[in-house]
């Protein structure tokens, strides 16, 4: 009974670190190279709906924002290379 029970203890406590394990992920912020690339579908989808806009203000604010946020990519990239060279 013992054994059993030792069993079960050490059965709870592997399922606790699990669980910790996948808290800390799901807590800590995405890492960067993720962030880039919602960033860059992001864009992407903004692009689309550049394209798609019969109305030219609008397709020229998007364009405005477009161009600000491959700005902010491209310094993103940028920062991310230096960090790793």
């Amino acid at each position: 009974m013992r054994n059993f029970v030792q069993l079960d203890q050490n059965h709870n406590e592997a399922i606790r670190a699990e669980i910790a394990d996948r808290l800390r992920y799901l807590l800590s912020p995405p890492p960067v190279e993720d962030q880039i690339q919602e960033q860059e579908a992001h864009v992407m989808r903004l692009q689309m709906m550049e394209q798609e806009t019969t109305d030219p203000l609008a397709a020229r604010l998007l364009r405005d924002i477009i161009s600000e946020m491959e700005a902010e990519l491209k310094e993103q990239v940028d920062r991310l290379v230096a960090e790793r060279h």
